[in-house]
């Protein structure tokens, strides 16, 4: 099952997926607020009593795959590497047009498109009832040196032609979408994975080690970041924190780093629990 196959057959349900998987919960559970509706998230109603879903109009969803993949191929084409690997390192000029890259598809699908200090880039399409909290996606661009070009890549693009498959279709949706392009992911620079995520997590203690943190040529973070067109006139990465209910809900399109669902024909994964990695050091 190549990815192509995948994407063609999965994608356009991306988000429509997710919103309905809320309703299949027991009905004991509705007088529990962290549990919502299929129509809270989308709009769309929904026959609660027999699980079945009742889209108000048509929906016929389409993924143009043609242009995804020529989209991924012209992103990793920003690259110190020659093809076919990539290497994209934090704040490098490839990083910059690479960024660039991203926000014109985002432009070009209609999403209003904001940044922060640090270079997490949001692309947002606004739903009918603004008001609620939104509901996320997205995923990172940069590459560790000599890398692939969809780690990270089919969660950005993909998602922004998930949005166009929806618009496509006619769908309206309820809370707002919002795609976001975390930056550095990878610790390649400056040795901190999940640089942005964890500063939009509200990390204090990244923020401040920031102001002194500088990568293998005595750059500093922060010289790296104006470098690249950010933290401009500031020290303080504190407004980069999220405010808390920024999101009602995250889900991420990612490509399979193992065999499994391609051998069993699986088309669609929900993750519910992953490990992790922590590194204790005692003195003796």
């Amino acid at each position: 099952m190549s990815w192509k196959f995948f994407v063609s057959h999965s994608l356009p349900l991306f988000f429509l997926f997710f919103f309905y998987s809320f309703p299949l919960i027991s009905t004991q559970h509705n007088d529990d607020p962290t549990f919502k509706t299929m129509h809270d998230f989308s709009g769309y109603p929904v026959d609660e009593s027999s699980h079945t879903f009742t889209p108000s109009n048509s929906i016929s969803l389409s993924v143009d795959i043609q242009a995804l993949q020529k989209q991924i191929d012209e992103l990793s084409t920003f690259s110190d590497t020659p093809a076919p690997s990539v290497t994209r390192i934090l704040y490098t000029e490839n990083d910059v047009l690479a960024r660039r890259y991203v926000k014109n598809l985002m432009g070009l699908a209609g999403l209003s498109v904001t940044e922060d200090v640090v270079g997490n880039i949001f692309g947002r399409w606004d739903g009918y009832e603004p008001e609620l909290t939104a509901v996320a996606t997205g995923s990172h661009i940069d590459a560790i040196p000599y890398s692939g070009k969809y780690d990270g890549v089919v969660g950005v693009l993909g998602a922004i032609e998930a949005m166009n498959a929806l618009k496509r279709s006619g769908f309206k949706p309820k809370r707002s979408l919002e795609i976001i392009l975390f930056t550095s992911e990878e610790p390649t620079r400056f040795g901190i994975g999940c640089l942005g995520s964890r500063l939009l997590a509200g990390s204090e203690a990244l923020a401040e080690a920031l102001k002194t943190t500088v990568d293998g040529q005595n750059i500093s973070f922060l010289e790296a970041a104006r470098s690249a067109g950010y933290a401009r006139d500031e020290d303080d990465l504190s407004s980069v924190f999220l405010k808390n209910d920024s999101y009602s809900a995250f889900v991420e399109l990612h490509i399979e780093q193992a065999p499994i669902l391609e051998e069993e024909g699986i088309l669609l994964l929900n993750v519910t629990v992953f490990s992790f990695l922590q590194c204790v050091g005692i003195g003796l």
